[in-house]
């Protein structure tokens, strides 16, 4: 495995302390499980000593957390609150509500920005409906993640051991008579949503209310949020919303775009906006209102 500084141009700062933990967050960041020590300075390319040292460091800041029995290292709550708060309030937030709001204009549904953090749904950002009729959430609502369109979507592209011990927590609560409540039950269905790339929420937490989500990814194709639309099922009934499954995808899409190229600028050093990102910032329209033949294609292979 190439370490990251090695990955890196040769610059000036090569050997700077801030450097070192930010690469070392990246690293902590991107690993699903917990990181061991010894991995910790293969990819830093660091002696151990460095590593702990500087892992010791980010440990008293809260940005990183070591497990106690494996004495493996993850992300800790300080670094997920400023990630979050990034996410928020970054430079792709205007583009991401322009996209939303564009989105929950056409379809009169509200649409939801969400992630999943501690096994818990957090919702970034939302639009609510123009429609008369429409779903009112009230603020610090926890919407459960085993019977919401968001929280299954999130979970089935979890990584596994959060998946698993996630299914231990059966039976769980029936909201409705909808409700999903075994582990079994809610396995094929997170198995499902990975195959047709969407989940849906069929009045399983609100009587009357269902949800369509789909994945929203980074640059590295992973799932880091979902975008749902949710609406009272007398005016936007689920088989309406997979009608406009094409233009919910194009959405996500274009907001995945204005995430993953702004990433990557980062990441390589410039300050140069990817055509993609250009595209979301300047035109978002654009990118949602894609070619009819293609939007009908992509919904039909995920059918």
């Amino acid at each position: 495995m190439a370490s990251l500084l090695s990955d890196k141009p040769r610059s000036l700062h090569e050997n700077s302390p801030v450097r070192k933990a930010l690469l070392l967050l990246m690293h902590l960041a991107r690993s699903p499980e917990g990181v061991p020590l010894a991995e910790l300075s293969r990819a830093l390319d660091l002696p151990k000593a460095t590593s702990h040292r500087l892992a010791l460091m980010l440990a008293e800041l809260g940005f990183v957390e070591k497990d106690p029995l494996t004495l493996r290292y993850s992300i800790g709550p300080e670094f997920e609150d400023i990630a979050l708060h990034a996410l928020r309030n970054g430079a792709g937030s205007s583009a991401r509500r322009f996209l939303m709001d564009a989105l929950s204009e056409r379809l009169g549904v509200r649409t939801n920005f969400v992630v999943l953090k501690a096994g818990k749904l957090l919702y970034v950002e939302w639009v609510e409906s123009t429609s008369n009729l429409r779903v009112d959430l009230k603020p610090g609502l926890q919407i459960p993640v085993h019977c919401s369109a968001s929280g299954k979507l999130l979970m089935a592209y979890a990584p596994d051991t959060l998946r698993e011990r996630f299914l231990t927590e059966a039976p769980f609560h029936a909201y409705t008579k909808s409700t999903i409540t075994t582990a079994r039950a809610l396995a094929r269905e997170l198995d499902m949503i990975r195959k047709r790339g969407y989940s849906e929420d069929d009045q399983e937490f609100i009587a009357g209310v269902n949800c369509l989500a789909v994945p929203v990814r980074d640059h590295t194709g992973a799932v880091v949020a979902g975008l749902a639309v949710m609406a009272p099922e007398a005016t936007f009934p689920l088989a309406k919303a997979k009608e406009h499954l094409a233009d919910i995808r194009n959405c996500a899409e274009a907001i995945s775009n204005s995430l993953g190229g702004r990433f990557s600028a980062a990441m390589e050093g410039t300050a140069e906006v990817p055509p993609q990102a250009a595209r979301a910032e300047v035109g978002p329209r654009r990118v949602i209102e894609k070619s009819t033949k293609r939007a009908k294609a992509e919904a039909a292979d995920h059918s």
